[in-house]
């Protein structure tokens, strides 16, 4: 039978604690006790195996077993820039990228972006959403997620940090190059994806000067989460089959 799995970013043995929304999970929705086993991972590819020792009215102490570090891995990793959409649709679009294995997700301020976040806890909304999908797919790591950034900012700090980076950007010419006509197998690989209105000649342009290649997917017009995760399932496809 499977253990329970919980987000726990800071385990220590040979007790560690578990709080917060986890906890809450843990004590009042799947009520679970003292003696039960569970598993905990703090996204940075830790995994324990842990028994509940305790409970308090806040807090679980829980007794690790047993830890497997594992290692994040050296090639082959998708970074998703992409514009900000409406609602929840950017909500759902974070959860599927984090089932699939996406490792970075940047949002994107394009000149045509509809809606940019207010919310100052926008990122801590995300990264839960991030840890639901990652306890449901059974992933160890969690992808990085990024504050909003223009344009211009993502591409310069996203390429500083992945130099070795092919660089793509989603294209509705019928001439470009299809996602499908290359091997993206132990690339890395960052694809920007634009809002429903289109990239603007400038945007394109830069994106060309930064080393970007326009790549095409359908002959349809796609919703940004519904391009970003066309992109995002090819590439986690091929990086894993």
């Amino acid at each position: 039978m499977s253990r329970y799995r919980f987000y726990c970013p800071d385990i220590v043995e040979p007790v560690t604690k578990l709080q917060g929304p986890e906890f809450e999970h843990l004590s009042k929705v799947l009520r679970l006790g003292s003696g039960e086993e569970v598993e905990l991972f703090d996204g940075k590819g830790l995994l324990a195996e842990a028994t509940i020792k305790e409970k308090s009215k806040k807090a679980a102490i829980l007794r690790i077993i047993k830890t497997t570090q594992h290692k994040p891995p050296a090639d082959g990793r998708i970074i998703l820039a992409v514009s900000i959409a409406k609602g929840q649709r950017f909500d759902w679009l974070i959860e599927k990228a984090a089932e699939l294995g996406i490792d970075r997700i940047t949002p994107v301020i394009f000149e045509r972006t509809v809606r940019c976040p207010s919310n100052p806890k926008i990122l801590e909304r995300w990264t839960r959403l991030a840890v639901s999908a990652a306890k449901q797919s059974g992933r160890i790591f969690l992808p990085v997620i990024d504050s909003p950034l223009p344009l211009a900012e993502a591409v310069g700090i996203l390429q500083e940090r992945n130099e070795k980076a092919r660089v793509i950007f989603g294209s509705v010419d019928e001439r470009a190059d299809s996602l499908l006509t290359s091997c993206w197998r132990g690339t890395d690989v960052i694809v920007f994806v634009g809002p429903e209105g289109g990239l603007t000649d400038d945007e394109r342009d830069l994106l060309r000067s930064g080393g970007a290649e326009p790549v095409h997917l359908t002959n349809t017009i796609l919703r940004t989460e519904t391009a970003a995760l066309a992109f995002a399932s090819i590439l986690a496809a091929q990086r894993d089959s």
